[in-house]
């Protein structure tokens, strides 16, 4: 057995995560010399607040969190794995459905400059939704957005499975799926500071391995039932949820990238956003700016 390193990572609760919490459970990432102690996070500035002061190795954040921390704030971040392209379903309370139930309403996002708050805005236009035409609220991360529209908070938000999923069984509306209006697009990342990689680099290396051996096991058939076991655990889901957010993670299209890549068109899409925005200049950056695959 190899010595083990300790690498303290901080993620969003969220089913795609799976690949960790399984690969953790399973020793996958010790027999690769890790210990992972996870932390979860509110939002995605305080995710970068804690890999920035040192507090935490790695995290995962929305590519256009990445560009927006680079940009604004002058952030050494980077992006070294993709782990997928959405998997986003914009979600409402009963009553707020139509163009016109909307108007007015709440968006519950995690920051309004940055994460998938541009992309609930690309899905409103086409509804015929001018940002001027509904509150934008700031309520972190996912599960938060989801316990806020639950409670009435915010009318809706972009979600992903479990949170969407549970959701709409009890009578909330599928509003749209991100991927199709954005069908190539570079959502969440395993991202650290390019100097804690510069002194670190087999850690990250170990960390890339032992994450794509953990995401093979969780797509084998024959694991199948063992991962969505654990996913009813985690998150104290219903047999057919389980299923149903194991099955949206699996999705050839809009689940999680089955190599890890990071999709370059994914991010050029990112970045136009921004540039639709008035939040990046005409052409943006290189994606290269923001991304180091691993």
């Amino acid at each position: 057995m190899r010595p083990v390193r300790r690498l303290r990572v901080i993620f969003f609760r969220a089913a795609y995560n799976l690949p960790v919490t399984a690969g953790v459970a399973r020793g996958i990432f010790e027999r690769h010399g890790l210990e992972l102690e996870i932390a979860y996070t509110r939002g995605s500035q305080m995710t970068s607040a804690a890999l920035a002061s040192g507090e935490c190795d790695i995290g995962a954040l929305a590519a256009d969190d990445v560009v927006y921390e680079v940009e604004a704030h002058g952030a050494d971040l980077f992006a070294f794995l993709g782990l997928h392209g959405g998997i986003l379903q914009l979600v409402g309370r009963p009553g707020f459905r139509t163009k016109r139930e909307l108007a007015g309403a709440r968006l519950g996002v995690d920051d309004p400059l940055s994460g998938f708050a541009l992309v609930a805005h690309k899905i409103l236009a086409t509804m015929g939704l001018r940002p001027s035409d509904y509150e934008v609220v700031a309520m972190g991360g996912q599960e938060f957005r989801a316990r806020a529209l639950d409670e009435g908070k915010i009318d809706f938000t972009l979600s992903t499975p479990p949170f969407s999923l549970e959701l709409v069984s009890r009578g909330f509306h599928l509003l749209a799926r991100a991927h199709d209006y954005l069908p190539r697009y570079q959502a969440s990342c395993a991202v650290a500071t390019r100097r804690w990689a510069a002194k670190n680099p087999e850690a990250i290396a170990a960390y890339a391995r032992a994450y794509r051996e953990s995401l093979a096991w969780t797509f084998d058939p024959a694991n199948r039932q063992a991962a969505t076991a654990q996913l009813a655990t985690e998150f104290n889901l219903k047999p057919e949820l389980a299923e149903a957010t194991f099955a949206a993670l699996a999705d050839r299209e809009d689940g999680l990238f089955r190599d890890a890549h990071i999709d370059e068109p994914g991010v050029r899409a990112v970045l136009g956003l921004r540039v639709e925005a008035g939040l990046l200049p005409d052409p943006p950056p290189d994606p290269s700016k923001y991304c180091q695959p691993a």
